[in-house]
């Protein structure tokens, strides 16, 4: 599995155990899902054993995470976990910025051999701008990372669009996702601007930001978008309980026209509009009654 061709679905997986993790791996399986991320940093275990069964065990394609939020200690493990998944040829192996030095990314490249490598930044709160993001996303390229990933926490949805930006410039596979309710459509419409991978919820459960599997696949079929999509969507404040999704997006497709319906949480409309020009979307609708 690699970074070109058909529009990977990743169902993000956060579990205590791993019998959880198998069992979630399965339902993921079962709702669509092309790869799992497995965020081993969730786990409570007592030895690396159990994280290397949950590898072996695995039945679908996967990203290891493991997240250290800059703890010593977390470290250490976070670099067994990985190191084991390299071992254990796991398709994909992330690696947050903050641990990637010269000298453990070139350990890790050494051990690898079939696995990818992709190294991450999470970002927490506060307005980014094209240019800042654009100095992360050249540090993280300076890697020599065969992928990036980012994940930024949105306070506004025109927050999203630096991240769009990205998408559609980056020179190397770049992973995506606005985190929180006003970032939901860095996934529905990621593919518009070049996304190789968008990431969804399990079993309908409602995660910020995610859109849920079921609909990634039936609703919004977001394989079938490209550059040239018509982005159509439902502003208002709140958002979530419109129907407008469910109606339109059918309809596009019958008449086979290129387009997508998507909820916009929006709080400040004047600024929405002077964020995401016309050529970006094509029309809006207020929240049906």
């Amino acid at each position: 599995m690699g970074f070109k061709g058909e529009l990977l679905v990743c169902a993000i997986l956060e579990c205590e155990t791993m019998e959880e993790m198998l069992s979630s791996m399965e339902k993921a399986k079962e709702e669509g899902a092309d790869l799992v991320e497995l965020c081993i940093n969730s786990m409570s275990f007592s030895h690396i054993s159990e994280v290397e069964q949950l590898l072996k065990q695995r039945t679908l394609p996967a990203i290891v995470s493991f997240r250290t939020f800059c703890r010593g200690d977390s470290k250490k493990t976070c670099l067994q976990v990985l190191q084991l998944a390299l071992q254990l040829n796991v398709e994909f192996v992330e690696i947050e910025l903050e641990v990637a030095s010269n000298v453990v990314m070139t350990e890790l490249m050494n051990k690898r051999s079939n696995s990818k490598l992709i190294v991450s930044s999470y970002i927490q709160g506060g307005h980014l701008s094209k240019e800042k993001l654009g100095n992360l996303v050249t540090c993280l390229q300076c890697t020599g990372a065969d992928a990036i990933k980012l994940v930024v926490d949105v306070v506004y949805i025109t927050d999203v669009a630096p991240v769009f930006h990205m998408l559609t410039h980056c020179q190397i596979p770049l992973i995506a996702r606005a985190v929180g309710d006003r970032g939901l459509i860095s996934q529905l419409l990621g593919p518009k601007y070049g996304a190789f991978l968008v990431s969804g919820s399990l079993g309908g459960n409602s995660i910020p930001g995610l859109p849920p599997l079921a609909s990634i696949k039936q609703v919004y079929k977001l394989e079938y978008m490209d550059v040239d999509t018509k982005v159509f969507g439902v502003i208002s404040n709140p958002v979530g309980h419109s129907k407008g999704p469910l109606l339109h997006n059918p309809a596009f497709r019958h008449t086979r026209y290129n387009g997508i319906y998507v909820p916009l949480l929006v709080d400040n409309v004047k600024e929405f509009f002077r964020v995401y020009s016309c050529n970006d979307f094509a029309g809006f609708s207020p929240l049906e009654l």
